[in-house]
């Protein structure tokens, strides 16, 4: 029993060690046909589907057509889920014979009718079940596995309870890393000691080609050029203390020039709290930064020109709100774009006002947010 309870629990975390379970069943009960199936509402599911002592015949015929005609699968719906029954108390010999199910499949396949069986979940889509079939109807044998049955009922319950909370979790995972693979620039999210745990795919493939950032020996990211480095780890620093400190700590976004090994625009780093930037659906653990980095080389084009059309933003606040969305420094966007400091600091304020971003880093979360189409 140990070992029974044990497979259900190894086999909801790994589907493929249910055959494994399965087999342990028929070994305490040699030569007869043992079934664990998984049911749509009109058709069986592949989702679940371990079987033993079946035939690739008596299979191929279930799902063609014999599912259908079921007397048992016709009884799922009124069976409570967990409780074991009998085959006899589902349909009477007398009424067996009669059937198409029985004459059509159960002999010439050879499946016995002395069954035991039990209703494992059932949901509004599809329900799943475990069942024994045996040829001759032994007492003692089929009262052991009744006992059997009722001892595994629970752990069946709490085993599929835990499949669907990892499936679910699974789901939820795998969304977001699609949000986050799907984002225009390289991402990076780093530990409390700026050590990569996850990149995006952009971030994958610009550490790949090597040209402005690097991974260091402790998978932290660093520049080529050492001043930078040292620029891009007090930006790490910064932020850490604005997280731990939040009162103080300012929305303003951490900027960090990174140069090309070879001929190309400065990459553009950028860096926060992910505390702050939780609505990027990212884990967020004490301490973890965010990074991202664009390339301006290699920006798709499309975000910047749909928010300045969705708010209605002037051609001028446009290119500044091109530069911070890039991730440069404001006094860099200034510079560049030959206004004074404190015109640009105005100018994002109103920028901010007329799309609802109250922080430079919601600004960014709002361009990452639009849908990237690259022309073909």
């Amino acid at each position: 029993m140990a070992e029974l309870v044990g497979s259900i629990y190894e086999a909801a975390l790994d589907a493929r060690l249910w055959q494994l379970f399965v087999d342990r069943i028929e070994s305490v009960y040699p030569e007869m046909t043992v079934a664990l199936f998984s049911h749509e509402t009109t058709v069986p599911a592949a989702a679940l589907n371990v079987v033993a002592n079946y035939s690739d015949a008596a299979l191929r015929d279930y799902k063609a057509h014999h599912f259908s005609t079921s007397p048992y699968v016709d009884f799922v719906p009124r069976n409570q889920v967990g409780r074991p029954v009998r085959t006899e108390a589902i349909i009477r010999d007398e009424e067996l014979y009669r059937t198409e199910h029985y004459n059509d499949f159960m002999r010439p396949h050879g499946i016995g009718r002395h069954g035991t069986g039990m209703v494992l979940e059932r949901e509004p889509g599809g329900w799943a079940s475990f069942s024994f079939a045996d040829r001759w109807n032994d007492v003692a044998r089929r009262e052991h596995q009744m006992q059997m049955l009722h001892l595994l009922a629970p752990h069946f319950a709490r085993a599929f309870k835990l499949r669907r909370t990892l499936m679910d979790m699974c789901s939820a995972g795998m969304a977001s890393r699609t949000v986050f693979d799907g984002w225009m620039h390289a991402a990076f999210v780093l530990d409390r000691e700026g050590r990569v745990m996850t990149m995006n795919r952009k971030a994958e493939a610009l550490v790949a080609r090597g040209e402005g950032v690097r991974l260091n020996r402790f998978g932290q990211p660093r520049s080529f050029d050492d001043k930078c480095s040292r620029a891009l780890e007090d930006a790490f620093a910064s932020c850490r203390a604005g997280a731990d400190s939040p009162i103080e700590g300012a929305g303003d976004l951490s900027g960090v020039m990174l140069p090309r090994r070879v001929d190309g625009a400065a990459l553009h780093a950028m860096v926060w709290p992910i505390a702050s930037a939780a609505e990027f659906g990212l884990p967020s653990l004490p301490g973890q930064l965010l990074l991202v980095i664009s390339d301006p080389d290699d920006t798709p084009p499309g975000a910047v020109a749909w928010i300045a059309r969705r708010f209605g933003l002037s051609p001028a606040e446009e290119k500044l709100a091109d530069a911070v969305i890039a991730g440069v420094p404001l006094n860099e966007a200034a510079e560049k774009l030959g206004i004074q400091l404190s015109t640009a600091r105005t100018r994002l304020k109103t920028i901010q006002a007329k799309t609802g971003c109250h922080r430079q880093m919601d600004l960014v979360r709002l361009a990452m947010s639009v849908p990237t189409i690259r022309p073909v």
